[in-house]
């Protein structure tokens, strides 16, 4: 009878436990479907911009723009990857420092944003996808099959969505060894940032006050997190730690201060991942999510062009032993994919 008893309460325990993680992981992922009020100002196209596109692997065109230093032979090339709901336009606004100082922009459209194409069945989000890794990888091929861009040396620069995939995507690319990031993060980073500040609206508090709940909580999250693969037709990048083993690289790091959507602690958190790879994390007072330019623009560009020429720097031979004329920059059709 004693067993009977026990057995039965077990069961009962298992039965509740199971009713509660599946009650509580739809509503978190409701939470998760959500996506910040991010406050994008619209761009408008700029006309000194040159259009071009780019196919991806499974069919999709992506489209953007490139921009071109005036009066100056290029010094190097920078991919931008916009935030989550911004367009390949708003390159002006984070990269004109760039532009001016000698370098070509390329901006562009991920998959299911801006001029883009659409695959349907995907709900794009500020979540890091597969899908955006492959699109800056599909831009960044392109770029090397370009041979006016031929003797340049390629970095990458993101903000917000698009920050973290330049980290996700360049850490896995040889050849990209420079990656600048503004209030970037990872799946894994936000989604514990969002436990700590809106469990509270999901669970009731007697639970969150019971010893262990966390953890609990965190596993049922992460569970509702990665059955959204299935509704969204996509793959979670979720490695809470995507950069430690990688390599060689040198990566800025840009934060506001008053960032209500990714706190300063993430910045670190990816900082402290990367190690001596990243050395420079430039924490900006009063400034909030994707706003540190506008809060110190001067700085802003100071800091980023200063990052890459260090880029361009490395690429420069010490000695050169034969001086070959270098072929004007064309900015003509060629430059566009058909």
């Amino acid at each position: 009878m004693f067993f009977e008893i026990l057995i039965g309460a077990l069961v009962l325990f298992v039965v509740a436990d199971l009713a509660s993680r599946l009650y509580y992981g739809r509503k978190g992922m409701e939470l998760l479907d959500r996506m910040p009020p991010f406050r994008v100002e619209p761009a408008e196209p700029q006309k000194q911009a040159t259009p071009f596109e780019a196919t991806t692997r499974d069919g999709l065109t992506l489209r953007g723009s490139i921009y071109h230093p005036e009066g100056e032979d290029p010094r190097g090339v920078v991919v931008f990857c916009p935030e989550t709901i911004a367009s390949h336009w708003s390159a002006v606004r984070y990269c004109q420092g760039l532009i001016d100082a000698g370098y070509i922009v390329v901006s562009f459209d991920f998959r299911n944003q801006g001029e883009s194409d659409r695959l349907e069945k995907y709900d794009s989000l500020h979540w890091v996808t597969e899908y955006e890794v492959e699109d800056l990888k599909t831009v960044l091929d392109w770029v090397r099959d370009q041979a006016a861009f031929s003797d340049l040396p390629i970095g990458v620069f993101g903000v917000s969505r698009g920050g973290s995939v330049a980290l996700m995507a360049a850490s896995s690319l040889r050849d990209i060894t420079f990656i600048a990031a503004d209030s970037a993060y990872t799946n894994d980073l936000l989604i514990a940032h969002y436990i700590h500040r809106w469990v509270r609206l999901i669970v009731p508090g007697w639970i969150v006050n019971m010893r262990g709940s966390m953890w609990h909580i965190y596993i049922t999250l992460k569970a509702a997190f990665w059955a959204q693969q299935f509704r969204k037709g996509c793959r979670y990048l979720n490695s809470s730690d995507p950069f430690t083993k990688v390599r060689g690289k040198r990566v800025l790091l840009v934060a506001g201060m008053n960032d209500s959507y990714v706190p300063t602690t993430i910045s670190q958190r990816i900082q402290s991942m990367l190690g001596t790879q990243c050395e420079d994390l430039w924490l900006v007072p009063r400034a909030a999510h994707n706003g540190a330019r506008s809060r110190n623009p001067e700085q802003y560009d100071q800091r980023l062009t200063a990052f890459f020429d260090q880029m361009v720097e490395t690429a420069t031979p010490a000695v050169e032993t034969v001086v070959v004329p270098k072929e004007p920059l064309v900015r003509s059709q060629s430059l566009i994919s058909n």
